[in-house]
């Protein structure tokens, strides 16, 4: 929050830049993806609206009058009008993702930032490393994240192994939040909706295809889980999902034809087994496709549970009270789920699943619990740094009269 000054005044809202934003935005602080409205667009762009989710999130939490996005280019230099137009800005955040990894390009970002004086934040983000391995960053990942280190009192990281992988490169001033979604509603606490798996009406399942290993188990668990429940399957913007979507809505130029070509294409990578697989017709009439953060949400919202493989996807759900079970397979939603203590089942020890046996054993009050210690961090994070934000204040404990 921003507290009052010394003289009773109010003090101006900061003037921010972002780094690495995801889609565009509207209405001061909702983001849409760059193809919202234009079907045909979306169809040939992928955008991970996940992303979206956390830059929105983001922007929820601060205060500001003005959010600049910051780009560079390795190609051309910023003129001295640029570099002060970003020395009048508050303060600098990088918005959350997987950007501690070998594969990092930051040569041109670092550059420009060693120009400017503004102060900068990473906001969330993690380490994104195969099973076993102690290499996480490259020299253009580490010197970036150094200057970020020094231009800050403390970074906001996802959980325990990316605080392993800042330690490797000499930053030990973090915070622990686990990612800016699971707070987007700025509440001290949550409390997650309870049903039983017989008691599940509309279940969403959050797909990620193209998830290295898992072919099998999502096919299986779309065919099996919609055999029971109503299934709502929900896109983060798989290219040929959104052309069955669009072309079974007539929203594009040629409907028919995109729609077979995206059959097509998914039958040739071995998602779909042949024309008459089952999984054809499921696909078109229960994918969901959106375009806006707030839609996803909304469509969220009118489920009884959510499980998949979308990290985000998921949060999303559960920072909205829906209760949802994380399938974990890989070392960054591994992290995720232990830092929040959300519910998970993990591909490696899925040889005899059954759906209603996790979900009836799964415990919700742990993410509960690590809701409410994480929002403290988090608040603690903003604060150290000098980061306006709206987040509730926790409500005074009550003290009975006398």
């Amino acid at each position: 929050m921003n507290a009052p000054l010394a003289n009773g005044a109010t003090p101006r809202r900061p003037r921010i830049g972002v780094l690495m934003p995801a889609g565009r935005v509207v209405e001061h602080d909702r983001v849409r993806t760059h193809t919202h409205g234009n079907p045909q667009k979306a169809t040939t762009l992928f955008t991970n609206i996940g992303d979206c989710f956390v830059f929105e999130s983001s922007l929820r939490i601060l205060d500001y009058v003005e959010v600049q996005p910051i780009y560079a280019s390795e190609t051309t230099v910023p003129s001295e009008a640029y570099i002060e137009k970003l020395n009048e800005l508050d303060f600098i955040f990088l918005r959350g993702s997987n950007y501690i990894n070998t594969n990092g390009k930051w040569d041109a970002i670092t550059a420009l930032l060693e120009r400017t004086k503004v102060p900068v934040m990473a906001f969330g983000i993690g380490v994104q490393t195969p099973d076993n391995s102690e290499d996480y960053v490259n020299e253009s990942t580490k010197r970036f994240l150094q200057l970020v280190a020094d231009r800050s009192r403390s970074i906001a990281i996802r959980g325990t192994l990316s605080q392993k992988a800042l330690k490797s490169i000499g930053i030990g001033k973090v915070r622990i939040i686990g990612c800016p979604t699971a707070f987007r509603h700025r509440k001290p606490t949550i409390a997650v909706g309870r049903v039983s798996s017989g008691e599940i009406a509309d279940l969403g399942f959050t797909l990620r295809r193209k998830t290295h290993g898992s072919t099998t188990i999502q096919r299986y668990m779309l065919r099996t889980l919609a055999e029971q429940y109503r299934t709502r399957i929900f896109c983060a913007g798989e290219l040929e999902e959104k052309q069955i979507f669009y072309a079974q809505r007539g929203a594009l130029e040629n409907s028919p034809l995109a729609l077979a070509g995206a059959i097509d294409t998914l039958i040739a990578e071995d998602w779909f087994h042949g024309p008459a697989d089952p999984l054809i017709d499921l696909y078109k009439s229960s994918l969901a496709v959106f375009e806006a953060v707030e839609d996803f949400e909304t469509g969220l919202r009118q489920m009884d549970a959510v499980t998949g493989f979308r990290l985000h996807g998921n949060l999303l759900a559960l920072a909205n009270s829906v209760p949802a079970l994380y399938v974990t397979y890989d070392t960054r939603t591994r992290e995720f789920v232990q830092t929040l203590g959300i519910p998970s089942i993990d591909v490696r020890q899925m040889d005899r699943f059954s759906f209603r046996k996790a979900w009836d054993n799964a415990d919700f009050s742990t993410f509960e619990r690590a809701y409410a210690a994480r929002f403290q961090d988090l608040k603690a994070f903003l604060e150290e740094n000098n980061m306006a934000h709206r987040l509730e204040a926790e409500a005074p404990a009550l003290v009975a009269a006398e």
